[in-house]
């Protein structure tokens, strides 16, 4: 997760954004297994990118972001989501931190608006509640997923209704209900999928290639 932005620079960096999503149409065609391939391996299409779009660079079907490049995060914003099965393929460097959002909104932050899937290899480790595989500072793992570095992993993010449940490499580390806590009851059932960038310090990374969604609704 980003540390805070000061409030005065994040109202700026919200009033830079453009305003309607709706600009960014794509295309979507489901494989065969009903999944709509957000990252096509190629560009950024229905992407929309805080900062400079080419901080998120693409070769080889991966996008990289390493810190010091600029970009704050990444949202498909060709269409919102409500209850939809999400599986984001990724690795991080030593000490990375970075994280995938759900059910984002195109306005504020979405781990304060939404919520993030955390992706962490910080040193010291981060605690159960801000760990690789928690909802980051609403609910905490349990299992703790493996976090070694420079190794592909899979996040399966299913949101039904209230529920979602997160696993790590096939291996459930959430099951949480929204309404369970007083702090998540108003968190927003649709919205945008997004990922992060690298930001935990200099020679810090993030890679994703698979970023699909099955809708379930």
């Amino acid at each position: 997760m980003r540390r805070l932005l000061p409030a005065v620079a994040m109202m700026l960096a919200v009033a830079a954004l453009p305003a309607c999503a709706a600009e960014n149409p794509v295309e979507l065609v489901p494989d065969a297994e009903g999944y709509l391939h957000l990252f096509n391996g190629e560009n950024l299409d229905g992407w929309r990118v805080r900062g400079s779009k080419e901080d998120f660079k693409i070769k080889d079907g991966i996008v990289r972001s390493e810190h010091g490049w600029g970009g704050q995060l990444m949202l498909f914003t060709a269409r919102e989501f409500s209850d939809f099965t999400l599986v984001v393929e990724w690795r991080v460097s030593p000490g990375g931190n970075s994280g995938v959002f759900i059910r984002a909104p195109w306005e504020g932050w979405p781990w304060e608006t939404a919520y993030e899937i955390q992706i962490s290899n910080e040193q010291p480790p981060r605690d159960d509640m801000h760990c690789t595989g928690s909802l980051y500072g609403y609910t905490a793992v349990d299992p703790r997923p493996d976090e070694t570095p420079e190794q592909w992993r899979t996040y399966e993010v299913t949101a039904k209704g209230g529920h979602i449940s997160v696993k790590v490499d096939g291996v459930q580390a959430v099951d949480f209900e929204q309404d369970s806590q007083e702090d998540t009851l108003h968190k927003p059932l649709k919205g945008y999928i997004g990922v992060q960038d690298s930001h935990a310090g200099a020679g810090s990374w993030i890679e994703y290639r698979t970023i699909k969604l099955k809708p379930l609704d």
